[in-house]
């Protein structure tokens, strides 16, 4: 039995990080499927769209490596920024009423002309990151059981951000830390088949750097080391931002679990489903 699980455990995530389709972690249940002391394995992907925006900006110039000005960049809206990501995790039942967890992976973003507004598009590579949180019952009777989840990750994107005209990419650096607050219900539905929901609070803050050269458009030749460099940074300060997730429960074998789910706020959509092998 436990090599089929690990079967099926590379099977999904060998699926999932084969889809080119990036920050909302899936949520599942909120409410503890493990027992005291056991032991779970978790496969997750997410696909989060959201409008990201970057305050309090600041620029500088350098022209042949020599310091020449600096000043504040005016704020942007990051409009349909995508995310992709695959997680592995462990959870561990810490009593029959609570749970904690671990998961690392690997996340993918792109967007595209928002920054210059010149048809540009990011070009991001896959960059790691790490999440982790626990996972309380508060209230159960019958089949309804009460609970709350409170998650967190980390996550660092790097790439290009590039148009057809330009003869140099810009260098996108970005980091990105999210907390998620979520509290719900679960009811059971049917012999294998559980609903769970509820509403969430989310916060992101981060960095966001934007390097680029007099290479990057058509301002004329460029001699020897004169060229200049321009560096802008901004921060992410977004939240509380309010929604609601929506999810189904599969019991797929006695010792296997699938969650799906959609969570929705005012700023951010994301869709994610999570494979929990209990042990």
């Amino acid at each position: 039995m436990r090599n089929s699980k690990f079967l099926i455990l590379a099977l999904v995530f060998a699926g999932l990080s084969g889809s080119t389709a990036f920050a909302l972690d899936p949520i599942g249940p909120p409410a503890v499927d493990l027992k005291q002391g056991q032991l779970g394995a978790q496969v997750l992907y997410s696909y989060t769209k959201m409008d990201l925006e970057l305050s309090d900006g600041k620029w500088s110039e350098h022209l042949g490596g020599v310091f020449q000005d600096a000043g504040a960049a005016i704020p942007i809206t990051i409009k349909d920024f995508e995310i992709n990501k695959v997680c592995a995790g462990l959870e561990f039942g810490a009593d029959d009423n609570g749970t904690a967890f671990l998961r690392l992976g690997a996340t993918r973003a792109k967007f595209g002309d928002s920054i210059w507004e010149a048809g540009e598009e990011f070009d991001g590579s896959t960059d790691f990151t790490i999440g982790g949180g626990a996972k309380v019952t508060l209230f159960e009777r019958g089949n309804l059981k009460l609970g709350a989840v409170l998650q967190a990750s980390w996550s660092r994107f790097d790439g290009k951000l590039g148009g057809d005209d330009w003869f140099a990419d810009d260098i996108i650096r970005m980091d990105l830390a999210e907390l998620q607050i979520a509290a719900g219900a679960t009811q059971k539905w049917s012999q294998n088949m559980w609903i769970y929901g509820g509403p969430f609070v989310y916060y992101v803050k981060g960095e966001f750097e934007d390097t680029y050269t007099t290479l990057r458009g058509t301002e004329g030749p460029i001699i020897g080391s004169t060229f200049g460099v321009w560096e802008f940074s901004w921060e992410i300060d977004q939240g509380p931002l309010y929604g609601f997730f929506l999810g189904a429960k599969l019991e797929l074998t006695e010792d296997s679990i699938l969650n799906i789910e959609y969570q929705y706020s005012s700023d951010v959509s994301a869709f994610g489903a999570s494979l929990i092998l209990p042990y």
